[in-house]
């Protein structure tokens, strides 16, 4: 009777256990997909707060994220040798440069100027504008960054948290 009892008891205790187990397992993918969508909505509000101050282009005077939905999103890994013998660069997404230009009506210009929030800017003439390595980006490595990042140039050509961009024509 005791050894019955003993058997019954930790059958019960192993299929409770197994019970116990397998539901976390259900729940934990709908959970994890949520997790992405909660992720990715999350950089899509935090990419569409950035604004950048245009001149040169007519009509319009500030660029956001929604002004280029239209544009495809591309995803390109940049490497690039510093001066001092180091690398940097990643997995980059963003928007080609060539497409912002064309999408914001620029299309015959001598260059296009960005400039960081710090002051720090650069030109950048049409061919390197039209180089399949340049790019408006809005994210490194998944992090926020809006910057433009023209691969075939060496590191000063990189500007970081842009905030004016101006067009020569």
């Amino acid at each position: 009777m005791k050894k019955k009892l003993l058997t019954l008891a930790l059958v019960m205790v192993l299929g409770v256990g197994l019970l116990g187990c397998s539901a976390p397992a259900a729940n934990s993918g709908k959970e994890e997909n949520a997790s992405k969508t909660e992720t990715a909505t999350q950089s899509q509000e935090t990419v569409a707060q950035f604004s950048i101050t245009l001149e040169g282009v007519d009509g319009k005077t500030q660029l956001t994220q929604a002004d280029l939905a239209a544009l495809p999103l591309v995803e390109k890994t940049i490497k690039m040798t510093k001066k001092d013998g180091s690398e940097t660069g990643g997995v980059f997404q963003g928007y080609a440069l060539k497409d912002v230009a064309k999408q914001l009506g620029i299309t015959d210009f001598i260059s296009i100027t960005m400039a960081a929030s710090d002051g720090y800017s650069k030109a950048y003439d049409k061919a390197t504008v039209e180089a399949e390595d340049s790019l408006l980006t809005v994210s490194l490595d998944g992090e926020e960054l809006v910057s433009v990042v023209a691969g075939s140039l060496g590191s000063s050509a990189w500007v970081q948290n842009i905030s004016k961009m101006s067009a020569v024509k």
